[in-house]
């Protein structure tokens, strides 16, 4: 299947920059050697502006939060790195030999990146409408799980499932004080992606707290 999305570029240097892993890039001798990081970075935005697109037209009264929700399950890491297995994508892969030999061929991570890249890739070459035929096909809307949209889920579901779709990390809580008397204690509470605090909340009891926390970080992850 790969192989008829390579025959379809015009510059099949893109393709292979598209599958070029950042560790072949670090052991190989050519400093003119890229790695498919941009190309990731600029398939992402593609993905996404197609994806709201098709569901702005398909879900004409889900809520702006509703198509949020909907699109993070729809190009979630682990979604991308399903469709990148069924192109046969992780055994064209471009790796270093210590990534190749941890198994680096069928991480999500990577599978899930080069997709991106792939369709950054089909992009610049082919254009918008190619790209996003591409994409449509590869996806499927049609088929996808609206239950993430009909349960109404707290904060801190919604950010796991918000940052989940976006990075490889789960997002986990910090206790920072408590202050007051037991029987009224006030707690404030961090919530960190990777080593970044997204957001704090305060709250009587580390679990509002925590939800508060986490309305913040979503409020902040949205509005970037």
């Amino acid at each position: 299947m790969l192989a008829k999305v390579e025959h379809s570029f015009i510059d099949k240097q893109l393709f292979r920059l598209s599958l070029t892993h950042s560790s072949w890039v670090n052991e190989s001798n050519n400093r003119d050697c890229q790695s498919n990081e941009r190309l990731e970075f600029l398939g992402d935005a593609v993905i996404d502006a197609v994806i709201a697109q098709s569901l702005y037209g398909k879900y004409p009264n889900f809520t702006e939060g509703d198509l949020t929700k909907l699109r993070s399950s729809i190009v979630s890491g682990v979604s991308l790195a399903r469709v990148a297995r069924e192109l046969g994508m992780g055994n064209h892969l471009l790796l270093g030999k210590g990534e190749d030999a941890s198994g680096g061929r069928n991480k999500d991570s990577n599978l899930a990146n080069a997709f991106e890249a792939l369709v950054g890739a089909l992009f610049l070459d082919r254009g918008y409408s190619v790209a996003s035929q591409f994409v449509l096909q590869s996806l499927n809307i049609e088929s996808a799980d609206t239950s993430c949209v009909k349960s109404h889920n707290d904060s801190k579901t919604d950010l796991q499932i918000l940052v989940q779709s976006k990075t490889s990390f789960t997002p986990y809580y910090k206790l920072i004080s408590k202050d007051g008397p037991d029987h009224n204690p006030t707690f404030i509470v961090e919530v960190l992606v990777g080593d970044k605090v997204m957001g704090t909340g305060v709250g009587t009891s580390i679990n509002k707290a925590e939800t508060e926390a986490a309305a913040n970080a979503l409020t902040r992850f949205q509005n970037h």
